[in-house]
């Protein structure tokens, strides 16, 4: 029985093999350098991935999956049906292909929009247009997708901040999407 080998990588500091994995994660999603040095700063309060331990970024990578980022096998290559989301290639034809926003990524992200008390009746559609030129508040990729979760997160986390202190992660909420977001999203530093 034929194993297939394992691109996660144990303790210590991080592998130039993580590092590579990360990046192509990066390109794959179509992360811009500001959106991924805040995934860091929210996820391990780091500005590098040079800066993680081996356990860290294999917590990244698998971050980076739930995302959408898929690891290409070296032998067997794209699937012509399943292009690297968040990234345009070109088919046979010459035509661009692009990753449409999942279910579950429209999902999260109409969760974090009513998690946000909002100024207007259209505050999250003037939000996306305006912060992340979304237009009509209409997510349709996936890198469009990961963009306005991580905008609708920290729009979240800085209003509650504004609100409660910067120590509201530490806080008990009766509403039940708050402390579930505390739980999935809270720092080390207040854990």
């Amino acid at each position: 029985m034929a194993t297939q080998k394992s691109n996660r990588i144990g303790g210590g500091r991080i592998a130039p093999k993580q590092i590579g994995i990360i990046k192509m994660a990066q390109a794959q999603l179509g992360l811009d350098d500001v959106t991924y040095r805040q995934l860091l700063a929210d996820e391990f309060n780091k500005t590098s991935s040079t800066q993680l331990t081996a356990m860290e970024a294999n917590r990244l990578i698998d971050i980076l999956q739930k995302k959408g980022f898929a690891l290409k096998p070296k032998k067997q290559g794209w699937n012509s049906a399943a292009p690297r989301p968040g990234k345009k290639r070109t088919t046979k034809k010459g035509k661009n292909v692009v990753m449409l926003a999942s279910r579950e990524e429209r999902a999260k992200i109409a969760v974090l929009v009513a998690l946000i008390s909002w100024r207007s009746e259209n505050g999250a559609e003037l939000f996306l247009a305006k912060r992340l030129g979304i237009k009509n508040g209409k997510v349709v990729t996936s890198s469009d997708a990961l963009h306005a979760i991580e905008g609708l997160k920290k729009m979240f986390e800085n209003g509650m901040k504004a609100k409660y202190g910067k120590e509201w992660w530490l806080m008990q909420f009766d509403d039940p999407r708050v402390m579930e977001y505390i739980d999935r999203h809270c720092p080390k530093e207040y854990k």
